[in-house]
């Protein structure tokens, strides 16, 4: 309903606007504020909401009235068609807005008329247009886009290249923009890891950063791009990485270290020169040295307890770990670790080690090896040096701290 722009109009009138039993008490105070119903500010005849509120303030007043709006509906030989919608939306002037380069613009502004069909420029390109009002700039239009007929040429190939990060581990891509007549609008980025070729991406951007990785596996990548008129490019080559963990070596945080009193310490709460239980093995020149410590070999083990100072810790992030005996030692695969295979006592990565090896404990007992598992989990370890001798006992094991060829 809208109520009468002349003649009489009664509060009863008002209460049927306002959607109440037209005989019903109101106060035209509480109607202004929209105390019996909401006021809808699309109306021009709307009250002017400043008490006290007059009758006459309602004539003309539609509750049903429409929000202000432009709505483009076609592009035809230089001319763009729309129209205005809106209870008494009577505009002056509207901004054309034209982009060449997406939906989301950048945009070039014409100041025009508002008069339908606007005559533009031919595009040669394809094209996105709104209009907004120039002077009340909230009302904007729908974005009509203008896709160039016949474009059938697909751009070039893009050309891809990849950069490893093994820290993280992270693989950084780029790819460069091809040429094509009309302009690339987009790219899908595909990925192998080993089971086939799946979509890991669709942008606009020729970068990106792969982090869903892990170590020792190969990671393939290629893309391809795509223009306004959605012509596909042929597939980029094919680039791949596989990320190595960096050769840090030591135990996990949690792990109990044997100072030189015999009590035991967490690795990470050890300090520099703390004096930790080590030995000295018979035959073994114990330099800091990978390469020659394990070309050493004996059948028997002899070794006398001394003290060793710490001599550097340091806080590292390892993200696979080996875990001996469900957790009697966990340390980074390429950890130097002693123990016994067919009768000799040797040091072996930790990586390598398997079920039915020995393990050394600070009792001198032997420690059958019964379970070897590979954790992916993320952790905190903490490699250090010692001096003179480089070997330790962890979690009641011996074991050494050399780190490994590089």
């Amino acid at each position: 309903m809208t109520l009468v722009s002349s003649g009489p109009i009664s509060m009863g009138d008002i209460n049927i606007e306002l959607g109440r039993a037209r005989t019903s008490q109101i106060s035209l105070e509480t109607a202004e504020n929209g105390g019996y119903a909401a006021i809808n500010q699309n109306s021009i005849a709307k009250p002017s909401s400043t008490n006290p509120a007059t009758i006459n303030e309602w004539r003309g007043y539609n509750h049903a009235a429409v929000v202000p709006s432009i709505t483009i509906t076609t592009y035809s030989a230089g001319n763009l068609y729309f129209t205005i919608g809106g209870t008494a939306y009577v505009p002056t002037t509207f901004h054309v807005q034209t982009s060449t380069t997406s939906s989301l613009g950048p945009w070039t502004s014409n100041t025009a008329g508002v008069t339908s069909p606007r005559s533009v420029s031919i595009p040669t390109v394809t094209t996105w247009y709104r209009i907004q009002d120039a002077v009340t700039t909230s009302i904007i239009s729908n974005v009509y886009q203008y896709v160039i007929a016949g474009d059938t040429t697909p751009p070039n190939a893009p050309v891809i290249s990849s950069r490893l990060v093994n820290s993280v581990p992270r693989i950084n891509l780029s790819w460069t923009v091809p040429f094509d007549n009309l302009g690339v609008t987009g790219y899908e980025l595909w990925k192998d890891e080993g089971f086939g070729w799946f979509l890991l991406a669709t942008t606009t951007a020729t970068v990106y950063a792969d982090f869903n990785l892990s170590y020792d596996t190969t990671y393939s990548y290629k893309v391809k791009a795509n223009d306004a008129a959605f012509n596909w490019s042929a597939f980029s080559g094919v680039t791949s990485k596989t990320p190595i963990e960096p050769l840090i070596v030591c135990f996990v945080e949690g792990t109990l270290i044997t100072l030189f009193d015999g009590t035991q310490k967490p690795i990470e709460a050890l300090e520099m020169n703390q004096l930790l239980l080590s030995t000295e093995i018979e035959t073994l020149q114990d330099t800091n040295d990978v390469s020659e410590l394990y070309k050493w070999n004996s059948n028997f083990l002899k070794e006398n307890r001394i003290a060793s100072p710490v001599t550097m810790i340091d806080l590292k992030i390892a993200y696979k770990t080996i875990i001996i005996n469900g957790g009697l030692l966990e340390a980074t695969p390429s950890h130097s670790q002693l123990i016994q295979r067919d009768g000799i006592w040797k040091f072996i990565p930790l990586g390598d080690v398997v079920v039915g090896d020995n393990l050394y404990g600070i009792n001198q007992e032997i420690i059958v090896i019964t379970s070897v598992f590979v954790s992916l989990e993320k952790r905190n370890i903490y490699p250090m040096s010692l001096s003179p001798s480089h070997t330790f006992f962890a979690n009641g094991i011996l074991t050494h701290n050399i780190k490994p060829i590089q």
